[in-house]
């Protein structure tokens, strides 16, 4: 399970000196355990395999292990078998809405040991804007929940540890 602190789970900010003078917030950025497996699922829409791909790097750039070969999940009990299968902390799930001068796209964060939503983050732009938008935007409003999630316990045994067994005296 990941350490996150309490300033962490909170949101909360801490002031920082600005150039001019002022004081402005900053927040402190969750960290990805080593290893944080997350499936970014398939998103429908034309410009959605590209918003996947750009998410996958964007998790990739900050140690995530991404895995992009499982299929969109029909229902939402999926995600706990999955999980379990494929030893996933994490699913990011995304609907994308596409219109002519506008796109909205709303991700979901799904944890998964719990198969509950962690996180939900929508962003619009302009859709020559919306790869920026998700860029400056994903990881400080999703960011300590992907990497607050955890993954399914597993059921594999790991090797057991060598044994003595006192079988008697040798036979003559």
């Amino acid at each position: 399970m990941a350490f996150l602190s309490i300033a962490m789970l909170a949101g909360a900010a801490e002031a920082r000196p600005h150039a001019h003078g002022r004081r402005t917030a900053h927040v402190q950025e969750a960290h990805v355990p080593p290893g944080l497996r997350v499936s970014v699922q398939p998103i429908v829409g034309e410009t959605g395999p590209a918003v996947r791909g750009q998410l996958a790097r964007l998790l990739r750039g900050r140690g995530c292990r991404v895995v992009t070969a499982l299929p969109r999940v029909e229902g939402t009990s999926q995600y706990l078998t999955m999980a379990k299968d494929n030893r996933l902390a994490a699913f990011v799930a995304a609907d994308l809405e596409e219109g002519a001068h506008w796109s909205r796209v709303t991700f979901l964060v799904w944890d998964g040991a719990s198969g509950n939503v962690l996180g939900r983050w929508t962003a619009s732009a302009a859709p020559k804007n919306l790869a920026k938008t998700i860029a400056k935007g994903f990881w400080k409003n999703l960011g300590p929940q992907v990497s607050g999630a955890t993954a399914p316990a597993s059921e594999e045994l790991g090797e057991a540890p060598p044994m003595y067994v006192n079988a008697g005296e040798p036979l003559q």
